[in-house]
């Protein structure tokens, strides 16, 4: 056998796991980073006088990282490998978020410049961390164990959750914030254990740092052929991406419109929790636990159903099941059943559907594209994805009113047409999968 079939019928060494744990660790890690800023926020926009526009351009600045970052080092990722650029931009989310823990009172807008750098070593960890574990991994073990990578962003949300409802009186904004620099400790790990993806090094004509790569990872014959690859004419560019216009367009719909979904339900969500019930955001944080948890069920469910239905019939469950939660969410704001605000609960079903989701779409684009154009397809794919975190907080502060002050009665006329338009774009999601959705379950990367 050559070494590309030895990859995808090969079983799975200790480092393998070791390597799979450790990234997934650092997913936890800057999920939490990156939607610990929701409960910020919603402490220091009352004591800052914050408007909404102001809080908007907070919200939305990792967005807008996230999208320059994929694109970048996505770019970057396809010419000099996976893992230094996936360590650069681990580097970059934990130094930025940690920093933001010395931002003077009032300074919103230095506030916002460390979440743009969160947000851009975001992007660019999500272009190349997702790529390589898919390109590490045996094809019948691909759908079921990248598809899991979706769970910790689930773990990460709820973490968030649970550190600010038990930990943020203690330790505060600057003290929850400041936590952004323990996840250093897991960059040095996986820079010991994850070795380069010997696809991307295969493809780069580095053939016996493929062998001894793949080796490393997976049960590899001693006596395997390493088959040559012939190298391209010219360097893969987006333009080759585009090029795929189902493939590229099923991309960026789809990422656009579930990250406005997510991001403006996420960032927005304690806020307005908050200014409904009129309650702290420590006691807002304690409410999210639930819909962190949701998340999480529907980050395990969403990992096992693409294995077992393939990933376009498991869209179909996101978008259309998602919208029908939101839509309620934005119709019943006001009402409550058993105590309990019908607007929460709501919630917490929806997150099961468009946040699960993700463990669907997560390695979507480095399935849907050759290893050439592996790094880059993922750039599109993450950077879709920040435009979609841009739109969500964006869209929710205008339809708020970006000069008025964050109060519980601008927010109670806000929710229903921010939470309908929300339930537009989690429907078109469900359309996207229905006319455009391509199946990459149990099919070969090659």
């Amino acid at each position: 056998m050559n070494l590309l079939d030895s990859i995808d019928s090969a079983e799975l060494r200790p480092r393998y796991w070791a390597a799979f744990a450790s990234i997934l660790t650092l997913l936890i890690c800057e999920l939490f980073d990156f939607f610990v800023v929701g409960y910020l926020v919603s402490a220091i926009a009352p004591s800052w006088q914050l408007t909404f526009g102001q809080t908007t351009v907070m919200l939305l600045s990792a967005g807008v990282g996230a999208m320059v970052g994929a694109l970048v080092c996505g770019f970057i990722a396809d010419r000099i490998g996976r893992k230094r650029v996936l360590l650069a931009s681990a580097v970059l989310v934990c130094v930025g978020a940690g920093s933001i823990a010395f931002v003077p009172d009032g300074a919103w807008l230095l506030f916002a410049l460390l979440r743009f750098i969160v947000g851009f070593g975001y992007g660019g960890a999500g272009a190349t961390q997702f790529a390589l574990i898919a390109e590490y991994t045996p094809l019948r073990h691909r759908t079921l164990l990248t598809s899991s990578m979706g769970i910790p962003a689930g773990v990460g949300l709820l973490l968030a959750s649970v550190i600010v409802t038990s930990l943020f009186p203690v330790l505060g904004w600057r003290g929850t914030a400041a936590l952004g620099f323990a996840p250093l400790l897991v960059v040095l790990a996986i820079a010991f254990l994850a070795p380069e993806s010997p696809r991307w090094l295969l493809s780069a004509g580095r053939f016996e740092e493929a062998r001894i790569a793949a080796a490393s990872m997976l049960r590899i014959p001693g006596d395997v052929v390493v088959g040559r690859v012939a190298s391209p004419k010219r360097s893969a560019s987006l333009g080759d991406v585009f090029a795929e216009q189902r493939r590229f367009w099923l991309i960026v719909v789809i990422q656009v419109a579930l990250g406005t979904v997510l991001s403006g339900v996420l960032l927005w969500g304690p806020t307005i929790l908050a200014q409904l019930m009129r309650i702290s955001p420590t006691e807002a944080a304690a409410h999210f636990v639930g819909v962190s948890l949701s998340a999480l069920l529907g980050r395990i469910a969403f990992t096992y159903l693409p294995h077992r239905i393939g990933r376009v019939p498991s869209g179909h469950l996101v978008g259309y099941c998602g919208a029908a939660m939101l839509a309620c969410a934005a119709l019943f704001h006001t009402e409550q059943w058993l105590g309990w605000p019908l607007f929460f609960l709501f919630l917490v079903a929806g997150q099961f559907f468009y946040d699960g989701g993700y463990s669907n779409l997560t390695t979507y684009a480095a399935e849907l594209y050759p290893v050439r154009l592996g790094g880059q397809a993922m750039g599109v794919s993450a950077a879709s994805a920040g435009v979609g975190k841009i739109v969500g907080p964006l869209a929710l502060g205008l339809i708020s009113g970006t000069g008025n002050l964050v109060t519980p009665q601008v927010t109670e006329r806000a929710v229903q047409p921010a939470f309908l338009f929300l339930a537009g774009c989690c429907l078109l999601v469900g359309l996207c999968y229905s006319v455009l959705g391509v199946e990459t379950s149990r099919t070969r990367l090659e």
